[in-house]
């Protein structure tokens, strides 16, 4: 074996400047692409919950419309109601529970200061279209949508703050 030989096959063993700065290249492609999907899931979370409301409070009015009767739907911070101070049960009826959203309802105005915080509210739909209506926003972290219930024609309508 001759000295060139010995250099030869150690500078081989090793990576060039070039495939290390393509997989660099390749993982800080396959981190801008999977980040912005991680960071989503609670906008995503939010307005899935926010369709679920919107089409069962409307699935609440059709059913009142069509069956002639008064169609009631809880909404509810979680998903449970009490019937004493020591019991706690799955809820029965309609029902939509949230999840890490809280909820604040206002009668009819619009202004920000007029909303209360609940824990639960009960709407009602009347079969000649009615509803007991009002307005109920909905937030979660920095995220906000409102909930506007026509009480004469039970028009449900549904819009998230960059909407508005």
């Amino acid at each position: 074996m001759t000295p060139t030989s010995l250099s030869s096959a150690s500078s081989q063993r090793g990576f060039t400047l070039l495939e290390l700065i393509l997989v660099m290249g390749i993982v800080a492609l396959a981190a801008a692409l999977v980040a912005p999907n991680l960071t989503s899931l609670d906008s995503r979370n939010f307005d899935a919950q926010l369709r679920d409301l919107g089409a069962q409070l409307n699935y609440a009015r059709r059913n009142a419309i069509v069956s002639g009767q008064v169609s009631s739907i809880e909404l509810r911070a979680q998903d449970v109601q009490t019937t004493d101070a020591n019991t706690i049960q799955p809820h029965a009826g309609n029902l939509w529970s949230s999840d890490s959203i809280s909820l604040a309802f206002s009668a009819d105005d619009r202004r920000e200061a007029d909303y209360e915080p609940i824990d639960s509210l009960v709407v009602s739909f009347y079969p000649e279209g009615g509803t007991t209506g009002g307005r109920l926003r909905l937030s979660q972290e920095t995220q906000r949508a409102w909930v506007a219930i026509d009480s004469f024609t039970g028009r449900i309508t549904v819009s998230r703050e960059d909407e508005r």
